[in-house]
């Protein structure tokens, strides 16, 4: 059963977290029902976010990238440790960095939530929780 915009409940039991790149979209759901709908930025189209089902596989309450010298707050990791669903990147001296892109495609791949809802959605997820990933 497909119901739209953009997310598909009872896709597996229990609760998962459904990207739907094309509208920019997160959806938690859990029992089949929505719990909850966020506005995200994903992956760039030189960078895209991958495709798929996936599971998170760690979670951290403030990463560090060293690459970007950038932290993301309420890492969730998905693919190895190199995807993840995290708050907007911030700086070692605390700006929040893409805030106007949320719902632009503007990431490195992660998939990037809003100061607030990406609190409430690593809450929410365990270790293990289901991600999937579409057009």
């Amino acid at each position: 059963e497909y119901i739209g915009p953009g997310f598909t409940p009872n896709r597996v039991e229990g609760k998962y977290i459904d990207v739907n790149l094309s509208e920019q979209m997160l959806y938690t759901i859990e029992g089949g029902k929505l719990v909850g709908s966020y506005r995200v930025s994903t992956g760039k189209w030189s960078m895209p976010t991958p495709i798929g089902e996936f599971v998170i596989n760690s979670k951290n309450d403030r990463a560090y990238s060293a690459t970007y010298d950038l932290y993301m707050p309420y890492w969730m990791a998905f693919i190895g440790y190199e995807y993840g669903i995290h708050e907007l990147p911030e700086t070692p001296w605390g700006r929040k960095e893409g805030e106007s892109s949320l719902g632009v495609p503007v990431s490195h791949g992660c998939i990037r939530l809003g100061v607030g809802d990406a609190a409430t959605v690593y809450g929410w997820a365990d270790i293990g929780t289901r991600v999937f990933t579409h057009n």
